[in-house]
C-alpha cells in the first residue's frame, strides 16, 4: 500500500475517534467528576462508550492485541477499506507524552538512551489478516488528562488528547534515525527487569503531522 494511502486511512480513522470523543465529552466530564473508580478504569470505559455511541461500520472479525479496545471496521475513502482499529486509553495528569508498550505499536523505536543508539521493533503487525481480509493496522491513543484536589476529594477531566501512532510502514517518514524521532525514553527500569516502554512525544509527532495530535477540550460550563 502506498504511504499516502496509509496516511489517508489513518487520518480518517483518527477523525472518527476524535469526533466520537467530542460528541461524548459532556458525559465524559460528568463521569470523571462523579465516579469513584480508578481513573484508568474510567478512561477505558469512557473510550469504549464513546465509540459505541457513535457506531462504526464493523466487521465480524476477532482481533488480538494488548490494547484496551480492538475493532475491525470499514473506512470509506471513498471505497470501503478494512482497518484493524487499535484503541488505547490513558489517564494521567501529564499532557506532554503518552507512555506505550511495544505491543501497542507496529513501528520500530529508534532513539538514543544514555548516548547509546537503540532500535526496538514494535510487536503489532502493520497489516492483520483474518480469513480473506487483510486490514491495515491503525493505532490511536486517547489520553484523558485530569486534575484533582490535594486530598483527592474532587476530580475533574481537563481535556482528552487523541494521537494516531504512525503505522510501521511509515517508519522512514516519522522515525528514520535515532536523531530523527517522535519518541522519548520510557519510564522503565532495565535494572529491575521491567519491559521496554517508550513515550510518544506529542510535540515531536505534531511537528511532522499536525493532524496526528488533536485535543478535545471540555465544555466551558464544566
Amino acid at each position: 500500500m502506498h504511504p499516502e494511502r496509509i496516511e489517508q486511512l489513518e487520518r480518517i480513522a483518527m477523525s472518527m475517534v476524535v469526533q466520537a470523543l467530542a460528541d461524548y465529552r459532556t458525559d465524559a466530564a460528568t463521569i470523571f467528576r462523579e465516579e469513584t473508580d480508578e481513573v484508568q478504569d474510567i478512561a477505558e470505559d469512557v473510550l469504549r462508550d464513546a465509540i459505541s455511541a457513535m457506531g462504526l461500520s464493523e466487521m465480524h472479525e476477532r482481533l488480538y492485541g494488548k490494547v484496551d479496545f480492538k475493532k475491525a471496521i470499514y473506512v470509506f475513502a471513498p471505497d470501503a477499506e478494512p482497518v484493524a482499529l487499535m484503541l488505547d486509553a490513558k489517564a494521567e495528569k501529564d499532557s506532554r507524552t503518552a507512555t506505550i508498550q511495544m505491543s501497542q505499536t507496529s513501528m520500530t523505536v529508534r532513539q538514543k538512551r544514555n548516548n547509546v543508539e537503540m532500535s526496538v521493533s514494535g510487536a503489532l503487525d502493520t497489516f492483520i489478516t483474518r480469513g480473506d481480509r487483510t486490514m491495515l493496522t491503525v493505532t490511536v491513543i486517547a489520553k484523558f488528562v485530569y486534575g484533582e484536589d490535594d486530598d483527592k476529594a474532587n476530580r475533574w477531566l481537563e481535556k482528552i488528547i487523541v494521537a494516531c501512532i504512525p503505522n510501521g510502514l511509515l517508519q522512514d517518514t516519522y522515525n528514520p534515525r535515532p536523531d530523527d524521532t517522535i519518541w522519548l525514553a520510557g519510564r522503565n527500569a532495565p535494572s529491575r527487569g521491567e519491559e521496554f516502554r517508550v513515550r510518544l512525544s506529542y510535540s515531536k509527532l505534531s511537528e511532522k503531522a499536525p493532524w496526528r495530535v488533536v485535543t478535545v477540550d471540555m465544555p466551558n460550563f464544566l
